[in-house]
């Protein structure tokens, strides 16, 4: 299905979609025993925290800061989606990297701009006209708005901030 601008649920979908499988997962996880409780608590603290901070950090230091930033919280040594959530989920500020993946992937879908959340997707970045770049970037903040709508409604259980 593609996306079309003029539906007013073209930006909603996605976002409400990517959160919610990220929040599902780990309840499934935490379901069938494969994470601590502690560790589950944690996580989502650390992705409700950055979903409702990434529309600040996006309008204060921009779309390229907000990739790098990913790029810092990503030492593992293959692709996180390679590496079962149980063992992703022991290793602090994970739940933060797992946002900002989630935000690229989504705006990814919702700009139809390929490789923003791959490993290239700073190069992608960099090479835009600034003209595309700039425009990227009303759309990045309009997903962020999501994103940080939808935190409340998707980690409702989930108070305090991410250090709690």
């Amino acid at each position: 299905m593609s996306l079309d601008l003029g539906d007013p649920r073209a930006i909603t979908q996605p976002v409400y979609e990517a959160l919610n499988g990220l929040r599902s997962a780990y309840n499934v996880a935490r379901d069938k025993g494969q994470i601590k409780a502690e560790d589950y608590q944690k996580r989502l603290r650390e992705q409700k925290s950055q979903t409702q901070e990434l529309y600040t950090f996006l309008a204060t230091w921009g779309l390229m800061r907000l990739r790098a930033e990913e790029m810092s919280r990503n030492d593992w040594e293959k692709p996180p989606a390679e590496i079962p959530l149980f063992q992703r989920a022991k290793k602090n500020q994970e739940g933060k990297r797992e946002a900002i993946s989630c935000f690229f992937e989504c705006l990814e879908k919702v700009a139809k701009v390929n490789n923003l959340a791959s490993e290239k997707g700073i190069e992608t970045l960099n090479q835009l006209k600034s003209e595309d770049y700039i425009g990227l970037t009303g759309i990045a903040l309009a997903v962020a708005k999501e994103f940080s709508f939808w935190a409340d409604a998707i980690y409702p259980d989930i108070k305090g901030g991410e250090s709690e």
